[in-house]
């Protein structure tokens, strides 16, 4: 046990967003995004519910990622390191259900806790 003076240090931020279909997870994860940079181009959405990223297009010139099968954790990493590549603030994935019950997922029930939108924020790098 150590008691020390506090300090801030650099962390991301992760957040998961739960709810049932068409209950506005997306929509929500997106405004939340913009509330955080300020900048659409800096926000990325790897979409694997079949371009549903797209619908929101009126909000503003976000970017999306389409991940097809097979949905293995591999493919997961490489879509994140193809948007820290692209110097992407904000990440939004949706959705990780995929990585679990979609084709070519990893059958796994610690990634069954994380359920529904999730979230990576950083500043400045994400992995």
């Amino acid at each position: 046990m150590k008691l020390q003076i506090a300090k801030k240090e650099q962390v991301k931020l992760r957040i998961g967003i739960s709810g049932a279909s068409g209950f506005g997870k997306t929509y929500s994860a997106l405004l939340l995004a913009y509330g955080i940079t300020d900048d659409w181009t800096k926000i990325a959405i790897i979409d694997t519910e079949n371009n549903s990223a797209s619908l929101y297009a009126h909000l503003g010139d976000f970017n999306v990622l389409q991940l097809n099968e097979p949905y293995s954790p591999e493919r997961y990493i490489e879509a994140i390191r193809m948007c820290e590549k692209a110097s992407v603030e904000v990440l939004i994935i949706d959705s990780m259900t995929h990585e679990w019950q979609g084709k070519g997922g990893e059958q796994n029930e610690d990634l069954q806790a994380i359920v529904g939108l999730f979230f990576i924020l950083d500043s400045q790098k994400l992995s």
